[in-house]
């Protein structure tokens, strides 16, 4: 399967560039398939303080499929169902969505959810939120 991916540029003189990138998956591939072949070409770039937040998304999810911390190469996915066939039910087109900082990335989370924390909770992102916390500090 052929994987069309580009991604958000991190700073003025990064616009000049064509971030777009193909790569070739199996057929079974998964999310966690897509990122091992993202940093094996290097996809991700070099970016000051290297405690920023890349998020994955698709024209049918567009919130997040997976979230990557670069501090730590910490890989948050989405519901595992999503994850097994998030590449058969896109476009095959994704992005990586730059987030400066983990406290942004957790005000994005935040304000997906607006004051239902019940929801928030139930879909697992308070274990992603406490980690933003604490890189944020």
């Amino acid at each position: 399967m052929t994987i069309t991916i580009n991604r958000d540029s991190v700073c003025a003189g990064d616009d000049v560039f064509d971030h777009r990138q193909t790569v070739e998956l199996p057929d079974n591939a998964n999310a966690k398939d897509l990122f091992k072949a993202l940093k094996r070409t290097r996809f991700f770039p070099n970016v000051a303080g290297n405690n920023v937040v890349w998020v994955l998304t698709n024209r049918t999810h567009p919130f997040w499929i997976f979230s990557y911390f670069t501090r730590h190469e910490k890989v948050f996915q989405s519901d595992p169902a999503l994850c097994l066939s998030f590449l058969d039910n896109g476009s095959g087109q994704f992005h990586l969505k730059y987030y400066a900082s983990p406290a942004k990335w957790k005000e994005r989370i935040i304000q997906e959810y607006g004051d239902d924390s019940y929801s928030r909770w139930k879909d697992g992102w308070d274990s992603e939120i406490k980690y933003c916390d604490c890189l944020s500090k």
